[in-house]
């Protein structure tokens, strides 16, 4: 995808080219830098899912902490772009002006899949950060000696994960992040919806700073 957030930025007196999202009301849009991906059928490999129902967007945000702008990221292990954005949100995060909802798109084949199955099943255990952080830091290989060398070294019980990878509540939250991107129109990765802004692609520092800005002041709302 041509372009940078930086020069939409800049190209309005307001600082923001946002235009209203076409498919969801409330919501608007921004285009922003490369991508990974296309969206396949959003119930790849999850066969089973049944509850709660995909594309809620209840479901959007998790409960936010107060003051805080909510940032939703959806995001693939083998998306290059995806580790800068990771590490750009954990930092931005970090001074406590955002709160991060994390959705797993896993869209670059089974391999992104069982990614982020062990990303779903780590969190199972309140380890879901570690196990992101350490999945986006190097290229997964799904195999069980893998994930037992990783569920060690992050204090995980490798047995349960094993397990829970392929559980109901696993391949429930696969199931309602795919309906959330279909309902966005989100065709790749990395994306994020800030307050209520779309933006697909890659991003800068300053550039997410300045939509998280003007989320806390005035938020884009219909």
């Amino acid at each position: 995808m041509a372009g940078t957030v930086s020069g939409l930025l800049r190209r309005r007196g307001d600082g923001m080219d946002i235009a209203p999202h076409p498919r969801v009301p409330g919501f608007y849009s921004l285009k922003a830098g490369n991508v990974t991906g296309r969206l396949p059928d959003p119930f790849f490999g999850l066969e089973d899912a049944t509850e709660p129902p995909p594309g809620d967007l209840a479901r959007l945000f998790q409960p936010l902490d107060e003051g805080a702008v909510p940032v939703a990221s959806f995001s693939d292990y083998n998306c290059p772009y995806c580790r800068a954005v990771s590490r750009l949100l954990q930092s931005e995060a970090s001074s406590g002006g955002i709160d991060i909802t994390w959705h797993e798109l896993p869209l670059l084949g089974p391999g992104s899949v069982e990614g982020a199955r062990a990303a779903l099943a780590a969190r199972l255990q309140g380890r879901y950060l570690a196990m992101h952080t350490r999945l986006m830091s190097s290229r997964f290989q799904p195999n069980a000696a893998y994930l037992r060398e990783i569920s060690s070294e992050l204090g995980l019980d490798a047995d349960r994960l094993l397990s829970d990878m392929y559980g109901a509540s696993v391949q429930n939250a696969l199931a309602e992040s795919a309906g959330l991107a279909q309902l966005f129109g989100i065709h790749g990765t990395p994306a994020l919806v800030v307050g209520r802004v779309l933006v697909l692609g890659n991003l800068r520092q300053s550039d997410l700073r300045a939509l998280v800005a003007r989320e806390a002041q005035s938020p884009a709302r219909g």
